[in-house]
């Protein structure tokens, strides 16, 4: 009996994310890397569940090694490293909420020490990244903040005003499908949300939140929004989503694995190895042969208490 009870200690130990977790540091993290890996367990070789761009607002609550256990507006109990976020107090975090804030408004760029492309580089800084707003401006460049409080400089026509950025966002079909064509080709990773690589769902939820729309995070989540509408090519409309999976039974629960896009003229955009188009129809190019659960109309059913917010009424980050 000894043995057993040692070598179940010894599991506990040995096992990360099995014990639990006490945590009496800050209770709040702002993401301070472009892009922040949240895992299910604290370990590099655990599954990454999502991805929370600079600016976003955690909620921590446990800690293992140089692991942080924590909540993203959209995804509870998943883990992150110590270096990738600024840690806050509650005042501090909403003194970040507060403070104007700069946009990334490209697609790819750096956050550098001064205000040149030769001096030395903070970080990587990618689309719809934030930063709090800096009071000097120098040839181009304007000065910014990470949620660190660390200073950068970046070139003025690579950021927003986040308050304009937000005010400028049109949801419209022909919006929706001129941003889903800008992210052809970006590789598929299971987690990813950010514009370097994009799952099913996190590639829906990227496009919709450019154009002022927030989305839940995951494809079971996003098919209970908006309106259902029937599998018709004459009534599907682009920007519709389509979701795919596994029917209910009398036994078994739906099991909703995939979401993609209508683009209009019978074919869907999704993520499904790469970020590519598809045709619905057996003559077309790339024939996707699945039949869909649901089909679901986002547009015109924003913030109407069905799960869709604007990004005006639901700042993203907090």
């Amino acid at each position: 009996m000894k043995r057993i009870l040692f070598l179940f200690a010894l599991l506990l130990t040995l096992a990360p994310g099995l014990q639990a977790q006490t945590y009496d540091g800050p209770e709040w993290a702002v993401v301070n890397s472009s892009s922040c890996f949240l895992r299910l367990k604290p370990d590099y070789e655990s599954g990454n569940e999502t991805q929370c761009l600079m600016g976003t607002v955690l909620r921590v609550k446990g800690a293992e090694r140089y692991w942080r256990q924590v909540d993203a507006p959209d995804y509870k109990d998943v883990w992150t490293t110590e270096l990738n976020v600024a840690f806050m107090d509650e005042a501090g975090k909403d003194a970040w909420i507060a403070a104007p804030k700069y946009v990334c408004s490209v697609e790819y760029t750096h956050i550098f020490a001064e205000p040149s492309t030769v001096a030395a580089r903070i970080g990587d800084f990618t689309l719809t990244d934030l930063v709090r707003k800096g009071t000097e401006a120098r040839r181009g460049w304007v000065q910014v903040f990470l949620p660190s409080g660390r200073e950068g400089w970046v070139r003025a026509y690579e950021v927003m005003d986040f308050d304009e950025w937000v005010s400028t966002r049109e949801a419209t079909r022909e919006n929706l499908l001129a941003t889903a064509r800008r992210f052809l080709g970006t590789p598929y990773m299971w987690g990813g949300a950010s514009i370097k690589h994009f799952d099913c769902s996190g590639f829906t939820q990227f496009v919709y939140r450019q154009c002022g729309i927030v989305l839940p995070r995951n494809a079971r989540e996003q098919i209970y929004t908006g309106e259902e509408v029937p599998y018709d090519f004459d009534q599907m409309l682009p920007g519709d989503l389509l979701f795919y999976g596994t029917p209910a039974t009398a036994k078994k629960k739906m099991v909703v694995a995939h979401v993609a896009m209508y683009y209009g003229d019978k074919k869907i955009i999704h993520s499904s190895q790469v970020v590519r188009i598809s045709s619905l129809t057996l003559d077309g190019e790339d024939f996707y042969d699945r039949e869909p659960l649901a089909v679901r109309r986002i547009l015109g059913h924003v913030d109407t208490g069905e799960g869709i917010r604007s990004v005006a009424a639901r700042p993203w980050y907090y």
